[in-house]
């Protein structure tokens, strides 16, 4: 897979990003959230994609971070150091810490869904790919907290770069597990009429479970993995078995 074509896709959307004035006060911004397949991937039997609501406080702690930042490099025409900056954050995402070995035990209940299902498929987690419905958080919580209008630029951003990497990674399927509610319900009917020629739903639990296909994906839609409620984990076990099955 040419990765330098998925940056270059990428920096064709971030290029929109040259302004700061629909931030309603202070850029608390994290790290935009550019997500890639490992090279393991392209080997796996099913082609099997994650996506989360938004990393809370993702590549942070190093000020690589912040909307105006991006802004700034744009102005400047050096985006794509943002772009290697946020492959290089992903990199390691899978492991300990930078270099590290590959994390086994998650105190992350999204990580613990994510390998469980890497695991019924037969995968490594290497095989599998994490992406988000959001590219930003706002100061550690979800930027659908940011007023209507600030929402809907991060929601367009967000959503022009999920279709970026749905693009580039053709998944067999995708499971949002993102939580129910109508803003998420919005941003990835967003994505899948604007970009891949509509959906069909084919399974329907109001606010809880959401099946569809879309241009020959399976996709599924469910709770956070943090809803601990029993109905919540047979949901989880009913996707897992329709997507390893």
């Amino acid at each position: 897979m040419d990765l330098n074509l998925l940056k270059s896709n990428y920096e064709s959307v971030l290029k929109d990003l040259n302004s700061t004035d629909f931030i309603n006060g202070e850029d608390r911004y994290s790290g935009v959230f550019l997500p890639y397949p490992f090279e393991e991937f392209s080997s796996a039997n099913r082609r099997v994609m994650i996506v989360g609501r938004e990393t809370a406080r993702w590549n942070t702690l190093n000020n690589k971070n912040t909307i105006s930042r991006i802004v700034k490099h744009n102005d400047t025409k050096n985006l794509r150091s943002i772009i290697d900056e946020a492959f290089e954050r992903y990199s390691w995402h899978l492991l300990e810490k930078k270099g590290g070995e590959l994390k086994v035990s998650h105190r992350s209940h999204f990580k613990r869904f994510y390998s469980k299902l890497a695991q019924e498929l037969s995968l490594s987690p290497q095989q599998l790919i994490y992406a988000n419905l959001y590219a930003w958080d706002y100061n550690g919580v979800s930027p659908q907290r940011r007023g209507k209008e600030e929402f809907s630029v991060i929601q367009k951003l967000s959503a022009e770069l999920l279709v970026e990497t749905i693009k580039f990674c053709k998944p067999d399927s995708i499971v949002f597990a993102v939580g129910c509610n109508r803003k998420n319900d919005e941003t990835i009917k967003l994505v899948m009429n604007k970009y891949f020629g509509g959906y069909e739903t084919k399974e329907l639990e109001s606010k809880k479970y959401w099946r569809f296909t879309s241009n020959g994906m399976d996709c599924y839609r469910i709770a956070h993995p943090r809803a601990n409620s029993k109905e919540q984990q047979d949901f989880r076990s009913l996707v897992i078995n329709k997507v390893t099955g």
